[in-house]
């Protein structure tokens, strides 16, 4: 797996698959929430009543209203929530609080039309019907009598100049009752009754006139009734789950993402190659089970991981390189199994390799998980006290492959930069490979020292145990030199026994029943017979081969 270089879908996919339980727990509280509100709700109903709003004489076009015609319905939309009206159907429902009234009226416009739809919201269907009508009878009454404002003003005139009148002919009447018939005066009185009369006549007409018009005015008219709603428009169950399904998806993935970017210990191998920069060269499966004091199988789970592990690593090392040290990231077993089980993987591939236990503060090393012994070691070699050849130890159960252990004064002398050049060009002469299992970095700097004179170094990773920032931080260290840091294998966080202190060689007889029930697949490489040629048994290597076998030009 090479380090991507922009994020693509699958890395999102992996990003929800590891919180996938955050991102459920999130979108079912969103919908618990949407539910009980809308459990807690209120219903409200909502009954609506059209009107048609028809032109009168008092209207007059507004210039750049929205609405096109006489009547500016904006406008009249305005009124219908006006105080006036709300006062006159508040009488109507027998209501006290007018403003109440208002707040629970909508008015829309619809498109291209001269139509109001009066919609009136309330807590049961009758009270919502009867406030629909009650604002629609109050808003064309009060449409109405502005409308005949100005006909009953003029009406009212019209009458005042008829009593005038008719009080100047009751006069010029009483006048000439008293005039004899001969009188003189006579006739040009009676010529100004008739004229007065005339005059009455024409502002009885006038008056007659104006109230049929007045009759005529027709501000509108209702043209769809308001009904009794048969459901509540509040709250709407579907709309609030899905409203809470929006929020609470979204949430969820937000939270997802952080945790992911938030997260200090390394879980998964995309947290190697976005966070650490790490190239990830197998990933053992976290349902991979250890055992105590073992390498895995050829044909197990966990042997199949390593044996890709080593044609990934035999493919980027050419003929002359030879020596890999696997350092882990914190103190643990870690380092110690993959080179372990890299070794074995190399030998079973028929190169002969060699196993160095350079990590003495581990918790299992390699003299344990092969059954060999840890001394005399690497530290009395470089201590002077023994040869090289005295401190390489021939595997059991694997003719190809030796061990070096840690020796017995590995806690006290360290390692030196001559010493460590000089061992591993010993023994890269002598054998294909060698896998030195390095101190952990996090503590000690002499993985690097090591690394400086090996020819290809490999991170031993430990999910949940192992920060990022560490983690980052030993990938900087190895690339500080100039040895090829080739990637990380990612082991589970459950390591099994190997967490913890082994026991010792001889085991109880509870231990060996559970071995009995380990697959054939999974049979711990210690419970084997060693192998029978007892020159292949003992077999320690040559400081320099005097040629390289076949098996070796691989």
């Amino acid at each position: 797996m090479r380090t991507p270089a922009a994020r693509t879908l699958a890395d999102y996919g992996v990003i929800v698959r590891r919180s996938w339980w955050l991102i459920i727990g999130t979108v079912a509280a969103a919908l618990a929430a949407g539910f009980a509100y809308t459990s807690l709700s209120e219903e409200v109903y909502e009954s609506t009543s059209a009107i048609l709003v028809l032109p009168t004489a008092s209207d007059t076009p507004v210039t750049g209203a929205r609405t096109a015609g006489q009547v500016n319905l904006d406008t009249e939309a305005q009124l219908v929530k006006s105080t006036e009206v709300a006062v006159a159907a508040a009488e109507a429902l027998g209501a006290d609080a007018p403003d109440d009234l208002v707040s629970r009226v909508s008015v829309t416009v619809p498109p291209n039309t001269a139509v109001l739809e009066i919609a009136f919201h309330a807590g049961n269907p009758e009270d919502a019907r009867a406030g629909a009508i009650a604002f629609s009878e109050a808003y064309l009454d009060h449409r109405r009598s502005g409308a005949t404002a100005s006909l009953d003003s003029a009406i009212a005139a019209a009458t005042v100049g008829l009593d005038a009148v008719n009080a100047d002919i009751a006069a010029a009447e009483d006048e000439l009752s008293g005039m004899d018939s001969d009188g003189s005066g006579r006739s040009g009185l009676e010529s100004e009754l008739d004229g007065l009369r005339q005059q009455a006549e024409e502002i009885e007409a006038e008056i007659a006139a104006i109230e049929a018009q007045q009759g005529a005015i027709t501000p509108g008219r209702v043209i769809n009734q308001a009904s009794a709603p048969s459901a509540p428009i509040s709250p709407n169950a579907l709309f609030n789950l899905a409203a809470a399904l929006g929020l609470g998806l979204p949430l969820g993935l937000i939270l997802a993402w952080a945790r992911h970017r938030l997260a200090r210990k390394v879980a998964y191998p995309t947290d190697l190659v976005e966070r650490c920069e790490l190239d990830v060269l197998a990933s053992v499966p976290p349902g991979v089970k250890f055992q105590r004091r073992e390498v895995f199988g050829a044909y197990s789970p966990g042997g199949r991981v390593f044996s890709q592990l080593r044609n990934v690593v035999s493919s980027q090392l050419t003929h002359d390189q030879r020596v890999i040290v696997v350092a882990g990231v914190a103190p643990g077993p870690a380092a110690s199994v993959v080179a372990a089980n890299l070794a074995t993987a190399m030998a079973r591939a028929g190169d002969r390799a060699t196993a160095v236990a350079a990590n003495p503060s581990t918790t299992v090393g390699l003299p344990e998980l092969f059954g060999t012994d840890s001394v005399p070691g690497l530290a009395d070699v470089w201590s002077g006290r023994v040869d090289l050849t005295e401190a390489t130890h021939a595997a059991p159960r694997q003719p190809s492959l030796n061990v070096i252990g840690p020796g017995a004064a590995a806690r006290a002398a360290g390692p030196t930069s001559e010493a460590a050049a000089e061992t591993f060009t010993k023994l890269a002469e002598a054998g294909r490979f060698v896998v030195v299992d390095a101190p952990p970095l996090s503590c000690s700097a002499d993985a690097q020292l090591l690394a400086g004179h090996a020819d290809a170094v490999i991170l031993a990773v430990q999910s949940g145990r192992d920060s990022i920032s560490e983690t980052a931080a030993a990938a900087l260290a190895m690339r500080q030199i100039d040895t090829p840091l080739l990637g990380a294998i990612l082991l589970p966080s459950v390591l099994g026994p190997m967490n913890t202190v082994p026991l010792p060689t001889a085991r109880r007889e509870s231990e060996l029943a559970a071995d009995a029930e380990v697959s054939q697949d999974e049979t711990p490489t210690d419970s084997l017979e060693p192998v029978a040629d007892e020159e292949a048994t003992t077999q320690v290597m040559p400081a320099v081969p005097s040629t390289v076998p076949a098996a070796e030009s691989r």
